[in-house]
């Protein structure tokens, strides 16, 4: 009896430790594919400002430091 209890409490204790690693496991998982989705969105967005600069430039030189300041401002809050 005394074997047979130990050997189901050993059981019990592998599967619950094969459960918490699959739930950790899931975590990762799901943190990567956030992460892989604000990655395509960051490059999007970077794309995206590589456009209008190149299409910009021009105007982008010629702006006088206050508004290049509330422009390069208006970039970061952009970013968030």
């Amino acid at each position: 009896m005394s074997l047979e209890l130990i050997v189901i409490v050993s059981n019990t204790l592998v599967v619950f430790a094969t459960f918490l690693a699959t739930l950790y496991r899931i975590k990762i998982e799901r943190d990567q594919i956030q992460t892989v989705k604000r990655d395509v969105k960051a490059k999007e967005c970077l794309e995206s400002l590589r456009k209008y600069i190149k299409t910009e430039r021009k105007s982008i030189t010629s702006m006088n430091k206050e508004e290049l300041q509330e422009f390069l401002d208006y970039l970061e809050k952009l970013g968030r």
